[in-house]
């Protein structure tokens, strides 16, 4: 390569690192103004011309949230509710996806398209249904009243992606177990599940960052406090004549931390998963 060319292609990796840089910071941009807020006094926070740097920070709203807020058990109720819509997405999901992508009947494609379809409504939508349903039940108030809605509103992301990968999957694996005399349930679970170890992990990630992030099915039927996730407890902090914002955005900021730990351990399987359930049938 020519000493122009070098320079062309130097000159191109220079634009796509900006380009990539800019766009990251744009991201970003709005969880660094949180997490430097929460360095601020109040009077900052709310001062003309804002300040991107805190001019005297402080880590005194970290502090304080532990001894004048329920933070942590809010944090307890986020991994009760997230753990539980996964556990409950799961036991519906495989089933599902694995009978769709191993036999052939009558509606499968009706019932794979109505699945898809449910994915399409926004649960406030259906909220004032649901609400009728839960009570009639008798699950108001209870864990289960957030759970089981938030699993079935993930459960037809996790359905398709699943059932693209299990059609990635050779038969030829299933039958040699089959004839070494293992029945379909130890198929499912000593031989196809071990190997959609990627498509797992990303169906709990998704589903767990979806019940976490919940607010609406959490205010809807929850109105015992001491049930309250992270949202409900940080909405809880609105007051009627005053609102206290730092505190508000460091619980915001203890809040995502679970989230970017569970995503920085388990980020490549997410990818690798992600990309084999886009396989079509």
């Amino acid at each position: 390569m020519t000493m122009a060319g070098h320079d062309q292609a130097g000159l191109r990796k220079v634009r796509i690192y900006g380009v990539l840089i800019a766009l990251l910071g744009l991201m970003m941009f709005p969880f660094y103004a949180m997490f430097s807020s929460t360095l601020k006094s109040e009077s900052e926070i709310f001062s003309s011309p804002a300040t991107l740097v805190p001019t005297d920070p402080s880590i005194g709203a970290y502090v304080s949230v532990w001894t004048q807020t329920d933070v942590v058990l809010w944090i307890a109720n986020s991994f009760l509710i997230s753990i539980g819509t996964v556990v409950l997405t799961l036991l519906l999901a495989i089933p599902a996806a694995y009978s769709c992508a191993r036999n052939e009947f009558v509606g499968k494609r009706v019932f794979l398209l109505g699945v898809l379809v449910v994915q399409m409504f926004a649960p406030v939508v259906l909220i004032v249904g649901l609400f009728d349903v839960i009570t009639s039940f008798g699950l108001f108030n209870s864990y289960l009243a957030v759970i089981i809605p938030a699993a079935a509103f993930t459960l037809p992301f996790n359905v398709w992606m699943l059932y693209g990968y299990f059609k990635t999957i050779p038969v030829s694996l299933e039958e040699a177990a089959r004839i070494d005399g293992a029945s379909q349930l130890q198929i499912l679970t000593k031989v196809v599940l071990p190997l959609t170890k990627p498509a797992l992990v990303a169906s709990i990630t998704y589903t767990f960052l979806y019940a976490w992030n919940r607010l609406l099915f959490v205010l809807t039927f929850l109105t015992d406090a001491s049930k309250y996730n992270i949202p409900r407890g940080v909405f809880s902090m609105v007051g009627a004549l005053q609102t206290d914002w730092r505190m508000m955005l460091t619980v915001s900021v203890i809040g995502i931390l679970p989230l970017l730990i569970l995503f920085a351990f388990l980020e490549e399987y997410i990818v690798s998963g992600m990309t084999a359930g886009a396989v079509k049938e």
